[in-house]
């Protein structure tokens, strides 16, 4: 009965690490963001090819990855909570690396962003942040990056789910839970 108790407690600790793992994101003193260190950690949710507005304007390959904490409540509730944060990694593509024969994959970041709904606009709003090393900014509200969301994205939180597959899915079956 002990070691049940032990096994218990021992799995409640490590829930909880995990959990204070990501608890939001936070701020400096001038309202910019942290970057978090962890992340290349977070859940992968998506990748794209060639998105024409990403990076230099040229050929892409871009990895958009949701922080842990929020990816487990997404899962369960298919809503995003606040304080969600997307992070997006653009880099140009290589090709004819040994050994292959063909294909591309990833080379040099020539990009990085952040999508977090901080709701710092209002209800259920998000704000994109540029990041730099340590710190990003946030880009300002009159960028096209909102309206660009807003237009292709509105009815989904701003979120471009037809880019992430698996998100829609754990959407379709949180819903499915729900009636049940």
């Amino acid at each position: 009965m002990k070691r049940l108790f032990g096994i218990a407690a021992a799995l409640l600790a490590m829930g909880t690490l995990a959990a204070a793992a990501f608890a939001g994101p936070s701020y400096d003193a001038d309202g910019r963001i942290v970057i978090p260190e962890n992340v290349d950690r977070w859940p992968t949710v998506g990748t794209t090819y060639a998105l024409s507005y990403e990076g230099d304007g040229g050929t892409t390959l871009n990895s958009v990855r949701l922080d842990p904490e929020s990816y487990d409540a997404f899962v369960k509730t298919g809503v995003f909570p606040v304080g969600a944060t997307f992070a997006l990694e653009v880099r140009t593509p290589l090709t004819e690396v040994m050994p292959a024969k063909g294909g591309k994959t990833q080379g040099g970041v020539v990009g990085r962003s952040l999508h977090v709904k901080d709701e710092k606009a209002g209800p259920g709003t998000w704000t994109f942040y540029g990041p730099g090393a340590k710190v990003g900014a946030a880009i300002p509200r009159s960028q096209a990056c909102y309206a660009c969301h807003q237009e292709h994205a509105g009815a989904t939180d701003t979120v471009f789910m037809q880019f992430y597959p698996t998100l829609k899915e754990a959407r379709e079956r949180a819903a499915a839970a729900a009636k049940n």
